[in-house]
């Protein structure tokens, strides 16, 4: 069930505080692949999906279901290969368009069907909560060269590199999140992935990273970037989104 299995393992005793942490609604990128569906009385009903948050999700059905606050139901939630059937109750309801929103409250019945949300739910918290760091904060330590830094939820951190021999022009990226990160430069063209120290500090775990050979985590943080690319908040600018495109495909 879950998506992961080398990141992003939420301990139970944390769970409650990212709930908390986690309560405003976050809108899913337009073209962040996750299929949502609700399920009542033996009928399945495809929904757009509009929003997401720690422990709920708003939909929109294209017609009245016959639905009453209250009432419980199925939803089902799709990402790629990965699928699962969560217990939602129906906290309100009303008109949309030529449909009508549904915000359903999820019900967890066990800790792993949360955990697996919870990871469901990164790649569009992390995008989404990425906002500029001010101009006169990242130090600009290198000649020639001119950081960016956004931050966001997770413990996230963008860091864009600009040459500024010849014209400005991206460089390079690093991205951090938790404990691991990726990063890619014109130089290599690739992505590369690595794991962090935990409870060190950010200059020492980032000029001692430890590269990954094997593919488990590899692949992992390769998919989470890939479905944090669709989700990126409005605050990164486009030519920075473009860029970070290239390492994704």
């Amino acid at each position: 069930m879950l998506l992961f299995k080398r990141i992003f393992n939420f301990e139970k005793a944390k769970v409650e505080q990212m709930e908390k942490r986690l309560n405003r609604r976050y809108v899913p990128g337009a073209g962040f692949p996750l299929r949502t569906s609700i399920h009542n009385g033996g009928q399945s009903h495809p929904t757009v999906l509009q929003d997401m948050s720690g422990n709920g999700v708003g939909v929109v059905v294209s017609k009245d279901i016959a639905l009453d606050p209250g009432q419980m139901l199925r939803l089902d939630l799709e990402l790629g290969q990965h699928r699962m059937e969560l217990d939602a109750r129906l906290v309100h309801l009303q008109p949309h368009g030529q449909g009508f929103y549904y915000g359903l409250g999820l019900k967890f019945g066990e800790f792993q069907a949360q955990q697996a949300y919870l990871q469901l739910l990164q790649p569009v918290v992390i995008g989404q909560s990425l906002q500029p760091m001010p101009d006169n904060r990242p130090a600009q330590n290198e000649t020639g060269f001119w950081k960016q830094i956004f931050v966001g939820e997770s413990d996230s951190m963008l860091t864009v590199t600009t040459a500024l021999a010849n014209g400005p022009a991206l460089h390079s990226f690093e991205f951090r999140m938790s404990d691991f990160f990726c990063q890619g430069s014109l130089k290599t063209g690739q992505l590369e992935t690595g794991t962090q120290a935990p409870n060190a500090a950010l200059e020492a775990q980032m000029s001692n990273p430890v590269f990954e050979t094997s593919g488990g985590l590899h692949a992992e943080i390769r998919q989470i970037f890939r479905w944090i690319m669709p989700n990126l908040s409005a605050a990164v600018p486009a030519n920075v989104r473009g860029f970070l495109q290239k390492f994704a495909d």
